[in-house]
């Protein structure tokens, strides 16, 4: 949500709860602040206020898991020059973490989840399968382990559980900085909704089609996407604190990647806007393409 205070201030605002999605406290911590930040990044907004976490635990549960999850909350938001201000802690019959997240900016600075023009390319900072690689994290915890284990090396399994992690820690902060820089048209990030459900939002508040040809996946994801029944090769499959959807005019696309690729990170241009021929969509290419990879 965006407030346009004056013409000098803009405060989005973005909550998120979600139910425990890695054991290690810390760990958790900053995948809850990462996801939170997430939606104040997509808007432009690169200065963060604050972070109003939100903590839901049964009465059993230890109380250190809590304050481990609060310290990676806050160690997350002190790399952004901000800090865990305050919140709600309340008794839940199961764990459930989650935050307020305040930005500001000016308002010609905000970018929308609209404003995206016929002849765009769409590029995305963050691989998918985020959903398949998490659920072989809990898999192998429990009476599910061996059925996995029958069909998938343990190494490659950890491996695509480390990338997951890493891209649901990793900021979009610098990402946020290069659309401002170049002038993006429009953004949304990638989480609950998946590729398509996210693009599809883009494509019916800015009245144009997407088709997107290539799509970038953790390495080893499509597989494990296909035995746990994940819609990743559909574009449906759901993330967690996932990548920009960023809307850019063709003759900016190299400068954004280039910003990014000069601090290490990845982009990928994965489709492209025309007029809708009918109701605004997204859809995949019938012959789309997967990138298998690592991150960063």
């Amino acid at each position: 949500m965006v407030r346009v205070i004056n013409d000098q201030v803009a405060i989005v605002e973005n909550v998120d709860v979600f139910t425990p999605i890695h054991d290690d406290p810390h760990t958790q911590g900053e995948i809850v602040a990462c996801n939170a930040t997430n939606d104040v990044f997509a808007m432009g907004a690169t200065q963060l206020i604050s972070l109003q976490a939100f903590i839901g635990y049964p009465k059993e549960m230890d109380v250190d898991i809590a304050v481990g999850v609060l310290q990676g909350m806050n160690d997350f938001m002190k790399r952004h020059n901000s800090s865990v201000s305050g919140g709600q802690t309340i008794t839940n019959p199961i764990p459930v973490f989650g935050g307020i997240c305040l930005g500001v900016a000016q308002p010609h600075e905000i970018i929308y989840s609209h404003g995206a023009k016929p002849g765009n390319r769409i590029v995305l900072t963050k691989p998918l399968g985020i959903q398949s690689a998490m659920r072989s994290y809990r898999d192998l915890q429990d009476e599910k382990r061996d059925a996995l284990l029958a069909e998938f090396n343990e190494i490659n399994l950890r491996k695509m559980q480390e990338t997951a992690v890493n891209i649901m820690t990793f900021s979009n902060l610098e990402v946020a900085e290069a659309m401002r820089e170049v002038g993006a048209l429009a953004a949304t990030d990638v989480t609950g909704f998946g590729l398509l459900g996210h693009a599809g939002n883009v494509a019916t508040r800015s009245g144009v089609d997407i088709l997107i040809d290539e799509i970038p996946v953790i390495h080893g994801s499509l597989d494990l996407a296909a035995f746990f029944g994940h819609k990743l090769r559909q574009g449906l499959a759901a993330e967690t604190a996932g990548g920009m959807l960023v809307f850019l005019t063709p003759d900016k696309v190299d400068k954004f990647c280039d910003i990014l690729r000069g601090k290490g990170l990845p982009c990928w241009t994965i489709g492209e806007t025309a007029k809708p021929k009918g109701t605004p969509d997204a859809k995949l290419a019938e012959d789309v393409q997967f990138i298998e990879t690592g991150f960063p």
